[in-house]
Parts: C-alpha cells; sequence; structure tokens
C-alpha cells in the first residue's frame, strides 16, 4: 500500500484535494468538542459557547492554512493543519510557534501510525518554521495524549471545563 504525505501551503489546494478535505472534515466533524461543523475558526478561543452552523467559515479558514494531507491508495486518510508563525497570547513564553489547529485520520483508517506519519512530517518540515509546535486538544483524548507523549510533546497548560463540563483543554508542546 502506497502512503505519501502532500504539504500543501495556504490556498494551494486542487479542487479534488479541497472536496476530499471537506467530505473527511464532515465525516469526523461529531468527533470534536465542539462539532466542527459549529465552530467559527481554527483557533476558537470560548469552545464551550460554540453554536449553530458556521461549517463554512471553518472550511474556508482551514483551506488558508498549511495542510499536510495523508494519501493511501489515492484517497485521503487523514489530514494535519497548521499555522505557522502564530503566537497563543496562554503560552507568551513559548513565543512565534506552529500551531496544530486540526488533526484526524479517518475513522476506517484509524489504529495503523497514520496520526504518528502526520506529525512526523510536522517535526520534519524546514528549519525556515518555528520552532516550537503547539496545539491544545481535548483531556479525553486518550489515545492522542499517548501518541503526543511518544513524540515527545509537554504539556504546558490545562484549561479545566473549557470544552465542555467533562473535559478540560489541555496544551501541549515541543520544539522540532
Amino acid at each position: 500500500m502506497t502512503t505519501e504525505i502532500l504539504w500543501r501551503m495556504p490556498g494551494k489546494m486542487t479542487q479534488l484535494e479541497q472536496r476530499s478535505l471537506e467530505s473527511l472534515v464532515e465525516e469526523v466533524a461529531d468527533e470534536f468538542v465542539p462539532p466542527l461543523t459549529t465552530r467559527s475558526s481554527t483557533t476558537q478561543a470560548v469552545l464551550a459557547s460554540a453554536s449553530g452552523s458556521a461549517s463554512s467559515s471553518y472550511f474556508d479558514e482551514l483551506l488558508m492554512q498549511h495542510c499536510l494531507l495523508l494519501i493511501e491508495c489515492d484517497q485521503l486518510q487523514g489530514f494535519l493543519s497548521f499555522r505557522t508563525f502564530h503566537r497563543d497570547n496562554r503560552l507568551p513564553q513559548i513565543g512565534i510557534c506552529i500551531y496544530v489547529s486540526t488533526i484526524s485520520v479517518r475513522p476506517a483508517a484509524r489504529g495503523r501510525g497514520l496520526a504518528r506519519l502526520l506529525y512526523q512530517k510536522l517535526l520534519g518540515l524546514p528549519e525556515a518554521l518555528p520552532t516550537w509546535i503547539l496545539l491544545r486538544t481535548r483531556s479525553t483524548s486518550t489515545h492522542h495524549l499517548q501518541l503526543l507523549d511518544t513524540l515527545g510533546f509537554k504539556h504546558l497548560l490545562t484549561v479545566p471545563n473549557d470544552r465542555d463540563p467533562r473535559a478540560d483543554s489541555i496544551y501541549l508542546g515541543r520544539k522540532r
């Protein structure tokens, strides 16, 4: 099985890649808290209060970020979107960083190390990009947190009940 990871600069995806990405985002949207289809932004600060349908704004913003597209047998199986030269006011000590806004693997393709491949590709991007990588995930995403630990990401901040009463936001980071 051939696996490749394509790095697409903001606004540089083909129409076919955009349609494939939109389909995958819709497939996994409800796995996120709040669902991706209710978010207005990929860096939305107040997650608990998201409501209504803003999937078009979310997806439009996603297209204006860097994206790693994981392709197997000509089908998009996963993606990782990120912002370069991002600054997070909650973590001023990090300075300018790469911010991972979304990562997901198609449910049928999980458990084969594809998310690890996406992060490894991110870690190997050119040195001209910021040294620090920052991301947030929810406290209930145990598999994701375990993966990040094995990749050397360190806990930087916990925001209690940020996503809902049962889930905190966990900020993690590492140098490339």
